[in-house]
């Protein structure tokens, strides 16, 4: 499958909403209690969606002209990792498509982001999750990622992961 990444632009905003509600939906039906905030996100989850757009910080994937999936990658994360050197890209909002389940693009995206982050210097690829997402959780560390502690953000507890690249 031939996958393309790609800046997105403010005027795609509401595209980012669809994916994430989307998301909720999917873990929803999976009795997971995960992301349910974005099924009708309240004011300042809004807002941290749109500084991301504000700051160029969010990628749309496509495969051919269809929009399959997005993340946000930031070089710096005070809200989940505190003070940091600035070595280090974070992901949030990372989301495929549930139709692409089990074809391995969500590694192929995960590699893209790891280019993208040593293009622009950086030593690390950091992320969060729930702590209760056991599947996610391995997931990740199937990938690589090393987990480095937990944090509570917005009321969730989160499982922090650490890629050196």
């Amino acid at each position: 499958m031939k996958i393309e990444i790609r800046k997105a632009e403010l005027k795609e905003l509401d595209k980012a909403f669809r994916l994430l509600k989307g998301a909720a939906q999917w873990l929803n039906k999976k009795n997971i209690d995960y992301w349910q905030d974005w099924l009708n996100p309240p004011d300042n989850f809004k807002q941290w969606v749109k500084d991301g757009f504000f700051n160029n910080e969010f990628y749309y994937v496509y495969n051919n002209l269809d929009l399959i999936g997005m993340f946000r990658l930031q070089w710096s994360d005070e809200l989940f990792w505190g003070k940091q050197q600035n070595d280090s890209g974070y992901i949030h909002s990372f989301t495929i498509d549930r139709d692409y389940y089990g074809t391995g693009l969500g590694v192929e995206v995960l590699k893209e982001i790891e280019k993208l982050c040593r293009e622009n210097h950086k030593r690390f690829l950091r992320l969060d999750c729930g702590v209760d997402i056991k599947k996610l959780c391995e997931y990740y560390q199937n990938q690589g990622f090393v987990a480095k502690g937990e944090v509570i953000v917005l009321g969730e507890r989160l499982s922090l992961y650490e890629k050196q690249l």
